[in-house]
């Protein structure tokens, strides 16, 4: 098995009763959207549906035909951009078997979930906008040197282009890291995360996105986000804190104890601007793109 499908799957084919404790019903496995001075943890779902419907606004995405989200985790996008916007067909790329045995239990006509790569992914018809909500994370291996990882996000982004029809938008949300003014802290964190929780997983450098997409996509905005991030990870540390006990009983104290580990180095490397959280809205370009 590739190696980036076995990091994926240690980390999200850990069950979905487990995902639901830590993540609230929403499902939605990313940053949300807080207006200023609101309780978190009572408006996390609020949060997070606001999130989404910007990305449909930004992609376009309302009452098209066909739309395709990229590492589509529990189908939180797929299900909304079907039911509340309109979208005649939403299509989910995932790896995690368990992942697709959440989304088809939602019972949504509109949602064809697969568990299937992106490079493997091939469209009879052209799409009309696609997500990528914080998985291209997953999608690139660390022991890659810095010019084959440049060429592995140009590969990504030219069979995203390939899919969608010219003038369609792409909404791709993302961590990054730059470099980093590194102490003996953080050292050991980034090993924990690239060693033992994401193993090999390599989290892009912003550069190396803007090489791939060049002549590919046409960039409308680039927005940094740390701060929706990191309170979506504050949140589900206290979901967690509630009902470790639960928790525990559910998957045992290794598994709740890394989860603990890696969303509190998420949250403070985010509040610290060690990492970044980038919204990127593109156009594909091509003959006839808006």
């Amino acid at each position: 098995m590739n190696p980036e499908v076995e990091a994926i799957r240690h980390h999200y084919e850990v069950s979905n009763a487990f995902y639901r404790l830590l993540l609230g019903p929403m499902m939605m496995y990313s940053g949300g959207y807080w207006d200023e001075g609101e309780p978190l943890r009572e408006t996390h779902d609020l949060a997070q549906e606001r999130k989404l419907d910007a990305f449909v606004e930004l992609a376009r995405a309302a009452g098209v035909d066909r739309v395709l989200d990229i590492g589509s985790g529990w189908g939180t996008m797929l299900d909304r951009v079907t039911r509340v916007h309109g979208a005649r067909q939403a299509v989910g790329l995932t790896l995690s078997r368990t992942q697709k045995e959440w989304v088809d239990a939602l019972g949504n006509p509109s949602v064809d979930i697969r568990v299937e790569s992106w490079e493997e992914h091939r469209a009879e018809q052209p799409y009309d906008a696609a997500f990528c909500i914080n998985a291209l994370e997953h999608f690139v291996s660390a022991s890659l040197s810095p010019k084959e990882r440049t060429r592995r996000y140009q590969t990504f982004f030219e069979q995203v282009h390939s899919l969608l029809r010219p003038g369609a938008g792409f909404v791709l949300h993302t961590m990054t890291a730059e470099r980093l003014p590194l102490n003996r802290e953080l050292l050991k964190d980034l090993k924990f995360l690239q060693r033992e929780e994401f193993k090999d997983c390599h989290i892009p450098h912003l550069y190396e996105l803007t090489a791939g997409l060049e002549g590919l996509f046409d960039v409308v905005e680039i927005r940094n986000e740390r701060e929706s991030f990191s309170r979506a990870c504050r949140v589900w540390l206290e979901y967690l804190a509630e009902r470790r006990d639960e928790a525990v009983e559910m998957e045992g104290e290794e598994v709740v104890a890394r989860f603990e580990r890696y969303l509190d180095i998420f949250a403070y490397t985010l509040e610290d601007a060690y990492f970044n959280n980038f919204r990127v809205v593109l156009t594909r370009r091509g003959q006839g793109a808006s």
